[in-house]
């Protein structure tokens, strides 16, 4: 039968243990897991693996907060607004572990997790990846004349932390919107968190049964957090915080610059507190209309 999963942002990243591989959603500036993140360095995490999608603030904001101690990623980006602040410098002065992994590589190791196999083959694009990450790509035996083969080491994560638009009470959750990586980041991961801006009923749900991408038996906890992948987009709801991005590197060039960013907006006592210290006319500037989708 199925019970309701509905939890808080704190219960919901109780659970997760220092040293965990944590799997970070979303994509760049889109349906980052922001709100669990910021209730996951209130909580005081340590030695976090961090396995993100190609990710911006969600993953920079944990590393610069001191939760991670190394990531395994294609690439943690600003675009625009420059180089994820904290990212760069912890791998720059060697105190953050950085596993450099490509596009193919990621997808196969998630989908050899899913499959519950050691491996799954891609093809050997000719890069130095494998000498640089020998632990996840490992050369595979050729006929000659073949094209080479590389395994990529199944990439199990202990914990999936996603945000997506709507779910219900059960844990049924709808992207109304492009999913990302997020479904095989969660059929390869161990347990699923999810935080959405809506719980709708269950009747819901079933009108709009094709927008379920990751069904209730996968999801361990959902909380429903309105404006919860903030700064970042939740397509379909409301866009990315241009500006906020942009104050967040600029907060993270000082060390007490971004102490004072993670004081007013990290540790705010509650997720409404945090909508506060935002203002009603910067959140309404990104709710998505006609006007502004142009």
């Amino acid at each position: 039968m199925t019970h309701n999963k509905l939890v808080s942002l704190d219960d919901a990243v109780a659970g997760i243990a220092d040293g965990s591989k944590v799997a970070l959603g979303g994509w760049i500036f889109n349906a980052q897991p922001v709100a669990l993140v910021r209730a996951l360095i209130r909580k005081g995490a340590r030695d976090l693996h961090l396995i993100p999608a190609p990710g911006s603030i969600a993953p920079d904001m944990l590393i610069g907060a001191g939760c991670a101690r190394s990531t395994a990623c294609v690439f943690i980006s600003f675009e625009h607004h420059g180089l994820a602040p904290h990212f760069r410098r912890r791998a720059e002065d060697g105190s953050l572990e950085v596993v450099d992994l490509d596009g193919p590589g990621v997808m196969a190791g998630l989908r050899a997790a899913m499959c519950d196999l050691p491996y799954m083959p891609i093809p050997d694009l000719g890069t130095d990846l494998p000498r640089h990450a020998p632990q996840q790509y490992r050369p595979l035996p050729t006929e000659p004349g073949e094209r080479k083969l590389l395994a990529s080491v199944a990439i199990r994560p202990d914990v999936c932390l996603l945000h997506a638009q709507q779910a219900d009470e059960h844990g049924n959750v709808q992207h109304v919107g492009p999913p990302f990586l997020d479904t095989l980041l969660a059929q390869a991961s161990k347990r699923v968190i999810v935080s959405v801006d809506r719980i709708v009923s269950a009747e819901t749900i079933r009108r709009n049964n094709h927008l379920t991408k990751i069904p209730s038996a996968m999801v361990e906890a959902v909380v429903e957090v309105p404006y919860g992948a903030h700064p970042t987009a939740s397509p379909s709801l409301y866009r990315a915080d241009d500006a906020h991005l942009k104050d967040y590197v600029r907060a993270s060039r000082t060390h007490d610059g971004f102490v004072a960013y993670l004081q007013q907006y990290v540790h705010a006592p509650s997720h409404a507190a945090y909508l506060d210290a935002l203002g009603g006319s910067r959140i309404a500037g990104i709710a998505v209309s006609e006007t502004n989708l142009r």
